[in-house]
């Protein structure tokens, strides 16, 4: 029994114990991931409330996806035959509503006033549009589903819309993650083995943070599961970044002065003793610290930054596993640890920095200066430009991608995502004035930049209804006396 306290083993078979328990008890993170894909806001803001008025416009509109479908002709103008074949995928669909799940649709042959919206003045693409129930299924079901019923002789069809691309968006954040991982892992593996010359050294590190972050990504996605604890799509290479970050560091502060203490003349058993008891109480201070911030997240009103609270319960595992599991690698390995190097003295001062600073302390003006030489040029070309485009992070290889950008290319950037304008009123609004109130702000927002087309209650299709005005109505009125008056003379 002392010899396993001494050489720390119980602390190893409980952490074998627990990493197997974590692994087996991880939800599905895929589909957690995209349950928690959509980004959400404090009630109070605008948009939030307009989603709450979506969701009274009626059962075609509330908790539906909004998919696009795009026809599109690679070289020339769609033929009559093309058309026909269009014709005939959109009939398809159409008429089988019940069984792709469609509760709303426009397509391109249904009227004229759609026959110009959705057909692309150079007559190379046709676009439909479609609100899909929820309850239908998963989006990837529906993508699946729909891509598959649309597809068309002689032409390229492209399943997309706002809910299509935030479901590839988040695919893309998962690739990102893994590849996030990949480069963390080797970046870490090689700077401990500059720092510390020694390749068992970076593999004792990553193993000890890797544990930690297993263990305690599966806690949180449990607790996602269980109690709806903050997640979202960036939860995972929040943890990922920080937890091998900071991880990477205090094993550097923990076994330096591990090293330190062999070359000192101190035993294994001792060394790693007084390493856990100095190095371990820094580290204690240090993670506090982080703990403490990333749990105040959990206060934010913003989904995003409030899911990274996730980080504090990683931090916390991690300075568990460093000041638990970390002494028996120390206690079992000794001086092996950092083979093959044959030096055990602290730390050297580095003459680089040290020269640096004195210098810098000699001649701090032309130090001021030469960094802002350096610094100038960033300075005058910051534009300081925000890009709020999700669909930025997708390669354009992806299928929906490449449809919303036939859609921008043939039609408007608006037409594939529109934006939506609620009006909620505390009165039926089909009356002659506040119809007119409405009539203005379309134009109004019609001549506003960045506006391509606007589609309201008076201009259902971006075009006026010109039986409704008076200057119409007077028209008829008196052509219609003319005629009374023409009829009665003769």
């Amino acid at each position: 029994m002392k010899k396993l306290l001494k050489n720390h083993l119980g602390a190893l078979i409980a952490w074998v114990l627990i990493l197997v328990i974590s692994l087996v008890a991880l939800p599905n993170v895929e589909s957690l991931t995209r349950a928690h894909s959509e980004i959400s806001l404090p009630s109070n803001v605008e948009s939030e409330a307009a989603k709450l008025i979506k969701n009274e416009w009626g059962s075609k509109k509330k908790n539906t996806y909004e998919v696009a479908v795009v026809f599109n002709k690679k070289s020339g103008k769609l033929t009559e035959t093309d058309q026909g074949n269009i014709e005939a995928s959109i009939d398809r669909l159409t008429s089988n509503q019940k069984k792709y799940g469609i509760k709303d649709y426009l397509a391109p042959q249904d009227n004229i006033a759609t026959k110009k919206l959705l057909k692309s003045k150079d007559g190379t693409t046709w676009v439909m549009q479609m609100n899909i129930a929820k309850s239908h299924g998963t989006i990837s079901q529906v993508y699946d589903e729909i891509n598959k019923a649309v597809k068309t002789s002689g032409v390229r069809t492209y399943v997309t819309g706002a809910d299509v691309l935030n479901n590839d968006f988040t695919s893309s954040i998962r690739e990102g993650i893994k590849k996030t991982e990949l480069i963390t892992v080797v970046f870490i593996f090689i700077v401990l083995i500059i720092v510390f010359r020694s390749p068992v050294v970076p593999l004792v590190s990553l193993l000890t943070v890797g544990v930690s972050f297993l263990v305690s990504f599966s806690i949180v996605t449990n607790l996602v599961n269980q109690v709806n604890f903050p997640f979202s799509n960036f939860t995972q290479v929040f943890m990922v970044i920080v937890l091998f970050g900071i991880g990477t560091d205090y094993n550097i502060l923990l076994y330096n002065h591990f090293k330190e203490d062999l070359g000192n003349g101190l035993g294994v058993a001792e060394a790693t003793k007084d390493s856990i008891k100095k190095a371990g109480r820094t580290i204690l201070y240090s993670g506090s610290s982080i703990l403490i911030g990333f749990s105040a997240l959990g206060l934010a009103n913003f989904s995003v930054y409030r899911s990274a609270s996730g980080v504090a319960v990683g931090v916390l595992v991690l300075l568990i596993v460093l000041l638990t599991l970390n002494p028996f690698f120390m206690a079992t390995l000794g001086k092996k640890m950092f083979w093959p190097s044959k030096e055990f003295a602290g730390e050297n001062p580095s003459k680089m920095w040290h020269g640096i600073s004195s210098a810098t302390l000699k001649r701090p003006v032309v130090f001021l200066a030469a960094v802002a030489v350096v610094v100038a040029p960033f300075l005058v070309t910051y534009s300081n430009v925000l890009n709020y485009d999700d669909t930025a992070e997708i390669s354009d290889s992806v299928p929906s991608k490449q449809g919303l950008n036939l859609v921008q290319k043939h039609f408007s950037e608006g037409m594939a995502m529109p934006s939506y304008l609620y009006i909620k009123s505390d009165h039926t609004l089909d009356n002659e004035k506040d119809l007119k109130l409405i009539d203005e702000l379309t134009r109004k927002l019609r001549n506003s930049e960045g506006v391509d087309k606007v589609m309201s209650a008076t201009e259902p299709y971006n075009e006026k209804i010109k039986l409704l005005y008076v200057k119409k109505q007077l028209k008829s009125v008196t052509d219609g006396t003319a005629k009374l008056e023409k009829g009665v003379g003769n």
